[in-house]
């Protein structure tokens, strides 16, 4: 490899001026396109956002029977007189809303036709929506599909949008021989990091999501808001006329019988066909599991146009 290719494939995935234009479409944005209502919190940190949950905050709720468990320093000793049991104060407790990112940077995401990388899209869009979560003092947390996975804790405010911009936008050169994470790592560790109640949105092609993962995204989509958001090249949906091409996976499928001819009407017709089933299947599966699902392309320069559609087309429509 020359050193002016290493240099550019070294290069982080957005410059500081597209940075900012994500941030700026993120704080224009009106929500349209958004899958859910306001934000009810109910579990988190300490914060301003008022919770469903009872606890140890200051605005007094109600007065019940004490219970096994209960803090001495609540108790209500003038309805513990009048009425002859002990009685404990119950205070709103307040919290921090909580979302979570979960960026798939792998080799799958590196791949790119047209104005830019798949990856470099997903980082977009993680910018884009990280902005409009903190303009409600939401804290941001995220999870990097790497060649290994890579956490970082929740931050508030701008620290936060900085914080994930930085971590999505590093370079991406090609991982060849690196081992690959899976989805279901990820989702694992998801399931046990973040607090329930919190947003979580999954930016990914998710090309090793199957049907063996229903139980690990229901159990997802019970505790938490989850958004998918399923980005492709559009030469995946539609193959450009360039005569003949070796589709090349990985170092496995190199061989000699992958080589098609794309300017073939019949093979073109075939792969749009699979690309709207595999859609098809995985919208399906998110709505099993209670989990929000939008297709998104690479080439889409309007983050809030790309996501204010959210139907997939099935190969019969």
């Amino acid at each position: 490899m020359s050193r002016k290719i290493q240099s550019l494939v070294n290069q982080p995935l957005l410059k500081p001026s597209a940075v900012t234009e994500c941030m700026h479409q993120g704080h224009l944005w009106s929500g349209n396109g958004f899958p859910w209502p306001m934000r009810e919190t109910r579990h988190g940190n300490s914060g301003d956002l008022v919770s469903q949950t009872q606890g140890s905050g200051i605005d007094f709720s109600e007065t019940r029977p004490y219970q096994a468990g209960d803090e001495p320093r609540h108790m209500n000793w003038r309805a513990t007189a009048r009425t002859g049991r002990p009685q404990v104060c119950v205070f709103q407790q307040d919290l921090t809303a909580t979302s979570y990112f979960l960026i798939d940077r792998r080799n799958n995401m590196r791949f790119g036709t047209r104005r830019r990388l798949k990856v470099t899209q997903a980082a977009r869009l993680a910018i884009f929506l990280a902005t409009w979560e903190a303009r409600s003092g939401t804290e941001l947390g995220s999870l990097m599909l790497n060649d290994s996975l890579q956490w970082q804790p929740p931050v508030s405010g701008h620290a936060g949008i900085y914080q994930l911009a930085q971590l999505a936008s590093k370079p991406c050169p090609p991982m060849f021989d690196a081992p690959q994470v899976s989805m279901k790592q990820a989702l694992s560790l998801l399931a046990e990091q973040i607090p329930a109640g919190s947003h979580l949105f999954l930016l990914s092609d998710f090309f090793d999501i199957e049907e063996d993962l229903l139980p690990r995204l229901y159990q997802l989509g019970k505790q938490h808001r989850v958004w998918a958001i399923d980005i492709h090249d559009p030469a995946e949906q539609q193959l450009p006329k360039a005569g003949f091409l070796q589709l090349v996976w990985d170092q496995a499928s190199a061989a000699p019988d992958n080589i098609i001819n794309t300017n073939d009407a019949t093979i073109q017709q075939q792969q749009r066909s699979r690309f709207d089933q595999r859609q098809q299947q995985l919208k399906n599966l998110c709505d099993r599991a209670g989990i929000c699902y939008t297709t998104v392309f690479s080439d889409e320069d309007d983050l809030t146009r790309a996501l204010q559609t959210r139907t997939v087309q099935t190969a019969s429509q």
